[in-house]
């Protein structure tokens, strides 16, 4: 509140800035709406919250599919009552948007991992059917735009075949083109353009107003054109940068109706305060961000060159040159915002938009075509046009101007951010504004790229899923990670191979993490055993970090499963320490002390193999045990019992019942124990067994599917 009161008071005395801050200060409503909205939940939330899940009959709405096997839904009705809430819906077989099913299903909150995280959650909670869902006789109720929706879908794919989806993702913000070529569209840098986005309206306006104008006077051409554009928001399900493009169209058509003029900037205010008025959860979503800041660039960033020439060619290379000109200052923009979400940053475009903003303009025109006359010379020049477009796409995916696996943190995204804004300015030539900006922003970006951040004294437990990975950072900064999360999709059980390690939970979540707070080196490596939910990502740490020391048993070693992957392996410049027997290891000012196995442990079993470790702070201690079950947790009780006894238990194989005995955990006596698991998994984990013999014991618990657990060791 304060900082928008702020910018409010600059705002009446800047008048030169006034246009930005009051821009800025709309987000700030935005953002203070949102954060009003999630203090007061709904009826079902705040159900939801007290009782954690609810299974009922339950009536919703198919608004959209968001991919493959997901759903935003609207939850009509619950066991008879009426109930009004947007939700997130797995299921996997396919369901008909715009229809109402009903089903027995089970409703649970969604939250976001604080920690992980940085999106926003969309949704307040889950709807996964437990019954087959029922499609309900209400064709009546199905909205006429969800009609044509389905219509328009059914028709590109009769005719366009497997050329349907590129058509779907233009006209419709189908997903599937997008998901199936992420890679080449993000290194080409023309992501945007196979997105429904204010680009396509931009393209479709000029081509409908063209139209209009052929047969209608101008004020009823404009009119249709504004329902043309209420209409088309309302085909792609109201996405947030085409709700702008149409929002600021409709404004500068209204504006000139009433003889007005109005400023760009306060075009993209005006625009921008509506949408957080209707929602202003949108304001945190990345579509709306990219497109506001693509068009506060083109608006207030892009420098203008002017040519004097009169010839065909001099005019078109001027054109040529703006044109170019606004690719490379978008693309440099947007830079910061798409490595800290994405780590990805691609210039390509500036190459890519050449030919691929024509062939895009006529792809679109042929994808409204098609459905409506279905000719063969059309769907033949779409065909044509697809293959360009693919060929195309190819060769500028493999230009090299692009950065990919580069995250960014906050600090380094907003210190790049002033150094663009710097050269922006120089660019246009605003000297003055330069030279008084450059001793502040470069001071900003020197506290901000030189301010040390410290991790010391901590010990994280991440959320995984059913696979553990935790983090250690002691008294004097050095880290240790013990065990590396899995592979969503494979049996925890299973043996590690490296093919399997591409799409690990490490290189797609936590590896961003640490890249966003600065963590490129780890002292050492434990990996307790080599199942696939312990050591799945442990090709992604290797190959991204620098890795001082590698902690492994001699039963791994020794084992086939290492024979196979070590010679796969970045080791070069990695340390291997070998466990054969428990030893200790000198920590910052600490030591931390590995029990197990040790040189007379004679099972072979590669859970009970698993390396188990305690940790001692001043404040508290840690006991970590792999997936030992209750033969290893015996030989520990029986041989290291003043050894057992810790504050915090990470429990043994993410709780099964084959572990945590009741006389190991007398041993261990912990006051809280961690549970490293998925809420829902196929093994029933953590099992109730475990459960209430920790309860007994007046155990508090906790469980990373709640968000990744956080302890101070200060």
């Amino acid at each position: 509140v304060a900082f928008a009161m702020g910018l409010l008071c600059a705002a009446i005395l800047l008048k030169n800035l006034r246009s930005i801050l009051i821009l800025m200060l709309f987000f700030s409503f935005g953002a203070l709406r949102y954060e009003a909205g999630r203090s007061r939940p709904s009826e079902l939330i705040d159900i939801l919250q007290r009782r954690n899940e609810i299974q009922q009959m339950i009536r919703y709405r198919i608004d959209t599919k968001l991919a493959d096997n997901v759903y935003q839904a609207s939850v009509q009705e619950i066991a008879g009552i009426d109930i009004e809430e947007k939700v997130l819906l797995y299921y996997h077989s396919e369901l008909k948007i715009g229809h109402i099913y009903s089903s027995l299903s089970m409703l649970e909150p969604s939250f976001s991992d604080p920690l992980l995280d940085i999106y926003p959650q969309r949704f307040r909670a889950i709807l996964r059917p437990v019954l087959p869902p029922q499609e309900q006789d209400s064709e009546q109720k199905i909205d006429p735009v969800s009609r044509l929706r389905k219509l328009l879908q059914d028709r590109l794919d009769e005719h366009l075949g497997i050329y349907s989806p590129i058509a779907k993702a233009l006209l419709l913000s189908d997903t599937g083109f997008k998901r199936e070529h992420r890679v080449e569209l993000s290194r080409a840098g023309i992501t945007h353009l196979i997105v429904v986005s204010g680009l396509h309206v931009m393209m479709l306006s000029l081509i409908i107003m063209v139209i209009l104008r052929l047969f209608i006077p101008m004020r009823l051409a404009e009119l249709l054109f504004m329902l043309f554009l209420l209409f088309f928001a309302a085909l792609n399900n109201w996405a947030p940068p085409i709700l702008r493009a149409m929002l600021m169209l409709d404004l500068l058509v209204l504006a000139r109706w009433m003889s007005r003029r109005l400023a760009a900037a306060q075009n993209l205010s005006v625009s921008l305060f509506i949408i957080t008025m209707i929602n202003p959860a949108e304001l945190f979503q990345l579509g709306l961000q990219l497109s506001y800041l693509s068009v506060a660039l083109i608006v207030f960033a892009l420098p203008h060159i002017r040519h004097g020439a009169k010839t065909v060619i001099g005019k078109t290379t001027g054109i040529l040159a703006n044109y170019l000109l606004i690719s490379f200052v978008v693309g440099l923009g947007i830079a910061p915002l798409t490595l800290y979400y994405f780590g990805s940053a691609s210039l390509n475009g500036i190459i890519a938009n050449l030919l691929g903003l024509p062939l895009m303009t006529m792809l679109l025109v042929l994808s409204i075509i098609v459905p409506i006359l279905p000719l063969g010379i059309f769907v033949t020049a779409f065909q044509g046009f697809a293959d360009l477009w693919q060929y195309w796409l190819d060769f500028c995916a493999g230009l090299p101007l692009f950065l990919e696996a580069y995250w960014l943190s906050l600090a380094q995204a907003l210190a790049l951010g002033c150094g663009i804004f710097l050269f922006i300015l120089l660019i246009k030539g605003r000297f003055r504004l330069f030279f008084r900006a450059l001793i502040p922003l470069a001071a900003a970006i020197a506290i901000l790229l030189l301010l040390p951040v410290s991790h010391k004294d901590e010990v994280i437990f991440f959320n995984a899923g059913v696979a553990d990975c935790s983090l250690i950072f002691d008294d004097m900064g050095n880290s240790m990670m013990i065990d590396t999360g899995g592979i969503p999709g494979s049996r925890a059980e299973t043996d590690l191979s490296i093919e399997a390690t591409d799409e690990s939970w490490m290189k797609n979540k936590l590896l961003v993490w640490l890249a966003r707070n600065r963590i490129r080196r780890l002292d050492y490596l434990m990996i307790t055993h080599l199942h696939t939910d312990h050591a799945g990502g442990m090709t992604g740490v290797l190959s991204s970090l620098d890795v001082g020391n590698l902690i492994i048993s001699e039963h791994d070693l020794d084992s086939p499963i290492w024979e196979n992957l070590q010679t796969q392996l970045k080791l070069e410049d990695t340390n291997i320490i070998c466990v054969k027997d428990s030893t200790s290891i000198a920590f910052g000012n600490r030591r931390l002390k590995i029990l197990h196995p040790d040189s007379r442990y004679t099972d072979t079993d590669i859970n009970n193999q698993s390396i188990v470790c305690r940790y001692d702070t001043d404040e508290l201690s840690f006991l970590f045990t792999g997936d030992i079950e209750k033969e290893a947790e015996a030989w520990l009780v029986d041989h290291y019992p003043e050894e057992l006894k810790a504050d915090i238990l990470k429990v043994a194989h993410h709780g099964s019942r084959g572990s945590s005995s009741a006389v190991f955990l007398d041993a261990v006596k912990p006051i809280e124990a961690v549970f490293l698991c998925s809420k829902r998994n196929v093994y029933g984990f953590p099992h109730q067994e475990v459960i209430s013999r920790l309860n007994s014991l007046g155990t508090r618990l906790r469980f990373s599917y709640n968000g990744s657990i956080r302890y101070s060791t200060k």
